[in-house]
């Protein structure tokens, strides 16, 4: 019995224990030996005949009522992906970047769907085919094989485009396999994932290579960050610049007051709010990316296009607002709380930084929250492994106003107190869309936009 004669039995290959059936081929993606005994555990509850894993597993290979496949190479496995799935007819769309991936790759599937476009995205907060989302995942990036799954999923339900977020990690990884995309839009290159990469030229270096090594022929590029022209135009000549774009399509964003915006593009105009001029321009990414795409100008544009936990308002009053914020870096942060200069009003923020990943981040983006702001709180944000008073103290000694409130929730709940009080913004920044709060290897359920509502309600 080979893969070929179960795939004509209709088999599927299937990277999460949970999706497994009697119908399924389960491929382990692991190169630790216990983690390969733990799943091979769930394949046998689940029932499942056939195991797909990496020869290095064939001693531990010891239930009889199994079959293993073995590979030896990621070419081997990218051989065996082209027999179970050809993806030549949906059109792939990467977003990549340092910042601002999720709110274009999620926000331009969400304008599809407005417009009667079928598609899918694949990314941080999740799978989604349409408006329905079907399931969260592990990675921003997962494993090639389980992006192919859900394409063909995708295809299966006449979906047309994919919007996948291409992480540094998950390319460096492997994990995009040999997935060419057919449109990629790069929002900009800063710092970031320094604990993996070391260093800020190996963190750019596997954006470019991503790009370049993902391409198809006649992909096309566009480039939100015109100060990239140089690091970008050597890859290939069907890069197009937003501001370019804007310019020769005569698309205006007229911003009527500080947080008020209306963009206009031929009979499209679309008024919202924002505190930041990053989300306008996401926006328009989104605009310009669906004519790209599409080659039409979309007809319907509403809120539903701004992905959970990024920039999301929250009124407490008639004079105060919560901003809950994905942003955790310090690009982010400023491009998230610049425009707060302009106010008058009280500007508070409570936010940490998270552990095990980039140290050299963390006084940066203190000094940039005490520069916007006029009280920082300072809290956790899954210290994972780490000390969690030593990532706040690192935060402490670089905050301009800073007051230590260990318990997120407790800092969320002073933070609402206080703005009822004196009126203004209180930003919440870090965890966006998150729902859990990671402590050494306890997970705690944890949403800051439900801890908002409950002490808002009980003000």
């Amino acid at each position: 019995m080979n893969l070929e004669f179960l795939k004509k039995k209709g088999y599927k290959i299937k990277s999460n224990w949970q999706d497994l059936s009697l119908k399924s081929i389960y491929f382990i993606n692991t190169s630790k030996d216990e983690r390969f005994i733990y799943y091979q555990k769930k394949a046998i509850k689940k029932k499942c005949k056939f195991i797909l894993c990496k020869k290095k597993f064939k001693h531990l290979a010891i239930d009889k009522k199994i079959n293993y496949f073995y590979y030896s190479s990621e070419k081997e496995l990218i051989d065996i992906s082209h027999k179970f799935y050809p993806i030549n007819q949906i059109k792939i769309i990467f977003v990549t970047g340092t910042d601002g991936k999720t709110s274009i790759a999620y926000g331009c599937h969400k304008l599809m769907n407005l417009n009667q476009f079928n598609s899918c995205y694949i990314g941080t907060i999740g799978f989604f085919l349409n408006a329905k989302k079907i399931k969260s995942l592990n990675n921003t990036t997962p494993h090639y094989l389980e992006i192919l799954d859900m394409l063909d999923f995708s295809i299966k339900q006449k979906a047309k485009y994919a919007f996948i977020e291409a992480s540094s990690i998950g390319f460096c990884e492997g994990r995009l396999g040999n997935i060419q995309y057919d449109y990629l839009v790069l929002t900009n290159l800063k710092s970031d994932h320094l604990d993996y990469h070391k260093t800020i030229q190996n963190y750019h270096n596997s954006k470019i290579n991503l790009i370049k090594k993902h391409a198809k022929e006649n992909s096309k590029i566009l480039v939100q960050d015109s100060h990239l022209t140089k690091k970008i135009n050597p890859i290939s000549k069907n890069i197009i610049f937003q501001q370019n774009f804007i310019k020769d399509n005569q698309i205006n964003l007229i911003k009527k007051d500080h947080i008020t915006y209306q963009l206009n593009y031929n009979n499209l105009k679309f008024s919202f709010t924002a505190f930041s001029d990053f989300v306008s321009m996401n926006i328009l990414t989104n605009v310009i990316l669906f004519k790209l795409v599409t080659h039409k100008i979309p007809k319907t544009i509403n809120k539903k296009i701004l992905p959970p936990g990024r920039s999301e308002i929250y009124r407490l009053n008639k004079n105060s607002f919560i901003i809950i914020d994905y942003a955790h870096t310090p690009y982010a942060f400023k491009n998230l709380l610049g425009n707060l200069s302009k106010f008058t009003f009280h500007k508070i923020i409570i936010f940490g930084c998270g552990g095990d990943r980039d140290k050299f981040k963390r006084s940066s983006m203190a000094s940039i929250a005490s520069k916007y702001t006029d009280l920082q709180i300072i809290t956790d944000d899954n210290p994972r492994s780490e000390d969690p008073s030593r990532i706040r103290n690192t935060l402490m000694k670089n905050s301009k106003n800073g007051i230590d409130i260990s318990s997120r929730s407790q800092a969320i709940k002073f933070g609402i107190k206080l703005l009822n009080k004196k009126s203004g913004i209180l930003i919440i920044a870090g965890k966006g869309h998150e729902q859990t709060q990671i402590y050494k290897n306890k997970v705690i359920k944890f949403n800051d936009l439900e801890k908002v509502k409950k002490y808002a309600q009980n003000i």
